[in-house]
């Protein structure tokens, strides 16, 4: 019965791991299209500064900063994408949340916490 809560576990881990690795890359993605669209000059850069950090600093900080500059021209296309990203990213923290619910009860159920 044992080695059930660690499969059990495991897969909530993965799930987890997953989720966090999903966010982090449709916030990357989101935040690019995103300066793309105001003008700002290295989208990319933008983007990588507002998914690393801990605490969310990055993307705290870029959203302060981006308010000086008002979207310029967003395409039909850009605006598809964005949503298509926000989907995306609420998929992903769907993965991340299961996956924490899951580690945390199998620790619980386990009797080892």
């Amino acid at each position: 019965m044992d080695k059930f809560y660690i499969i059990f576990a495991a897969i909530g881990a993965a799930t987890l791991v997953v989720g966090s690795f999903s966010c982090v890359y449709q916030l990357y993605k989101l935040v690019q299209v995103d300066a793309e669209c105001r003008g700002l000059k290295h989208p990319k850069l933008w983007g990588l500064f507002a998914a690393s950090g801990n605490g969310q600093s990055g993307l705290i900080l870029y959203l302060i900063g981006r308010r000086k500059y008002p979207i310029l021209a967003m395409s039909e296309e850009q605006e598809t994408l964005m949503g298509k990203r926000k989907k995306r990213f609420g998929v992903g923290l769907l993965f991340l949340t299961v996956g924490a619910i899951v580690c945390v009860l199998s620790m619980f159920l386990s009797g080892r916490f």
